[in-house]
């Protein structure tokens, strides 16, 4: 059961944008972020560059299974799945994702 007070500002708040104009927070007001976002890019003297990093980006961290052993010194192992991070990739993919960070 609502109280009166929550129905009289439900009422405010519905009858806010139906009068006058457009409703509340339509899309239509706020800049896309996407579109400020290019025209940021625009600005920058190797806009292409970033165009080309967004649209093929670099080499993404995932999940990848490592090989562990049992215990200390065992010659049986165990499959570990593992985050990767930046410092337990490869050297190689290390410096890719350098390179396109510099590449920006």
């Amino acid at each position: 059961m609502q109280t009166q007070t929550s129905n009289t500002l439900h009422n405010a708040i519905m009858e806010a944008g139906s009068k006058d104009g457009p409703p509340m927070l339509a899309p239509g007001y706020y800049v896309q972020w996407k579109s400020r976002i290019k025209r940021y890019i625009d600005t920058k003297p190797n806009h292409e560059l970033i165009y080309y990093c967004l649209e093929n980006p670099p080499y993404e961290l995932g999940w990848k299974d490592k090989e562990v052993p049992t215990s200390e010194g065992s010659l049986i192992t165990t499959t570990k799945r593992v985050h990767e991070t930046y410092k337990n990739v490869s050297k190689e993919i290390r410096n890719q994702l350098n390179a396109e960070a510099e590449a920006v």
